[in-house]
């Protein structure tokens, strides 16, 4: 949503602190290049607004390809761990030494290969292209910790009952953060098919990896899902090495079910903040080519359960005020086939709206004043827009808000305790319908005050519920900010306080 390279396609990313500022890593995929290729940075003072760096590493000129990493802070260096495909159907850890983040030194002499005591490293052996070794993920590595220390990595078992059942959590530990040793799997090899990204963080004394994956690692994993699936999920333990179980709740932090996209929202990692930590991800799409979000706080809201909530940083991202209150002459009613309204739309001063059911489905919208970014990297983010508002369901299905010409619409079915999303379109016999591209399950109650932020620009709309983390979702192409409305389903109730904001 907010930060993407202005020419190169950008995956897999990591965010170091260090001098007042934030130093954000991502492999790259440059222009004619097929696979990822190097490790670029951008800059930022306040984990918003970034200014791109360029390239501080490149692949071997052997290896097929290039693969995710992270920093780790020992005395005054940083040391790098990323992964190459050097030797065909061998993905291997390689290391880099830097004092300033800026410049880096590959250590070439020093190969982290799999130990096959625990994990396995013949492709003959491996169902899947080749097996995992990747995303070496260490325990407070920004902290300049004592030794020993420990990582958690994408791997593949030695030993397991299926083959197609390999993916674990793999366990490493080291004195130097440079030569590690294997110890035993952190996880059974058929609890999810794979572990991508591995990050470990603690509250309490009770001990979270997250981790990614998606449906591609293996069909129907995710007991939520009906069809594809991915994103950041966890798992928990009393041990830091294991063994980690499935969490009480639903494990998925950020990501989406049932969707062909299912890496729209995808990695995610924290740094630490305050007391606590910062939870960052980034927006990708069929075409590997992904963008960098907002920040969310990563909070136990109970003992072995993770929410994401609304980080008060975001602030900062509101810049004028486009519109405030509700200017109800300024709309118009959606298609209505019949001489009666379907839905009563009222609004007896420039605060409220109310939405009175007639049995049927209505909306309502207004044009909006916009301009469209110059070029989708662009750092001008006037274009994007921030809405809040509250709504009110008393009774019925449930409202929602739509934005742009396609009138892409965030919906809260009280009646089903979900949100759904997808277009509000002209109905056949009605005046309009929701076509649900996706939804998730939702706490929701009748009469009771429901405040949405909502970021939208580009391609990316987020959702926050009463500061709590709802869903992030990516269109298939960007949208034009033109309009603004509302749709009703069988409902009556009220919308309050609307406010929209650019994005600066």
């Amino acid at each position: 949503m907010l930060y993407k390279p202005q020419e190169d396609r950008l995956w897999d990313c990591w965010i170091v602190p260090h001098n007042n500022r934030y130093h954000l890593f991502y492999i790259r995929i440059t222009p004619g290049a097929e696979r990822w290729n190097g490790i670029s940075m951008a800059v930022s003072s306040d984990l918003l607004h970034w200014k791109e760096h360029g390239p501080v590493l490149e692949k071997h000129p052997d290896a097929a390809w290039l693969g995710t990493g992270m920093v780790q802070r020992i005395g005054e260096d940083f040391i790098l761990n990323y992964s190459e495909e050097l030797i065909p159907g061998h993905q291997q850890i390689r290391f880099a030494r830097s004092k300033d983040l800026y410049n880096w030194e590959r250590i070439d002499d020093v190969v982290l290969r799999p130990d096959p005591a625990y994990y396995l490293d013949d492709p003959d052996d491996c169902v899947e292209e080749l097996p995992r070794w990747d995303s070496l993920g260490i325990v407070n590595a920004l902290q300049d910790a004592p030794p020993p220390y420990t990582g958690f990595l994408t791997a593949h078992a030695a030993e397991r009952k299926l083959k197609a059942k390999a993916g674990v959590l793999g366990v490493m530990t080291s004195m130097d953060g440079i030569y590690w040793e294997a110890l035993p799997p952190g996880t059974a090899e058929d609890l999810f098919p794979n572990y991508e990204v591995p990050e470990h963080l603690s509250f309490n004394g009770r001990h979270y990896v997250m981790f990614s994956t998606v449906t591609q690692h293996g069909w129907r994993y995710d007991d939520r899902a009906l069809a594809r699936s991915g994103g950041t999920y966890y798992v928990v333990s009393e041990n830091l090495h294991g063994p980690y179980r499935l969490p009480p709740e639903d494990p998925m932090l950020v990501g989406i079910r049932d969707h062909a996209n299912v890496v729209m929202a995808y990695v995610g990692r924290v740094i630490p903040y305050e007391s606590g930590y910062l939870f960052y991800h980034f927006w990708g799409n069929d075409h590997i080519d992904g963008r960098v979000g907002l920040p969310k706080r990563i909070v136990e809201r109970e003992p072995w359960v993770l929410k994401l909530e609304y980080w008060e940083g975001c602030e900062s991202v509101k810049g004028g005020l486009v519109s405030s209150g509700i200017s109800f002459s300024l709309y118009r009613v959606l298609r209505q086939p019949g001489r009666l309204p379907s839905v009563i739309w009222q609004s007896e001063d420039d605060r409220t709206l109310s939405f009175n059911n007639q049995g049927s489905t209505g909306g309502i919208e207004r044009d909006l004043p916009h301009a469209s970014s110059p070029t989708p990297s662009s750092v001008d983010w006037s274009d994007g827009r921030v809405i809040e508002c509250i709504v009110t369901v008393n009774e019925g299905a449930g409202v929602g808000i739509f934005v742009g010409e396609r009138r892409f619409c965030l919906f809260l079915n009280v009646r089903h305790n979900r949100l759904e999303l997808g277009d509000v379109k002209n109905g056949w016999g009605v005046p309009n319908v929701l076509e649900i591209a996706a939804h998730k399950p939702w706490p929701l109650a009748y009469n009771t005050e429901f405040r949405l932020r909502l970021f939208v620009r580009n391609e990316c709309v987020e959702l926050f519920i009463n500061d709590d983390y709802a869903i992030s979702y990516r269109l298939d192409q960007p949208l034009t900010l033109s309009h603004l409305g509302f749709y009703s389903e069988d409902a009556s109730g009220s919308i309050t306080d609307l406010n929209i904001w650019e994005m600066a």
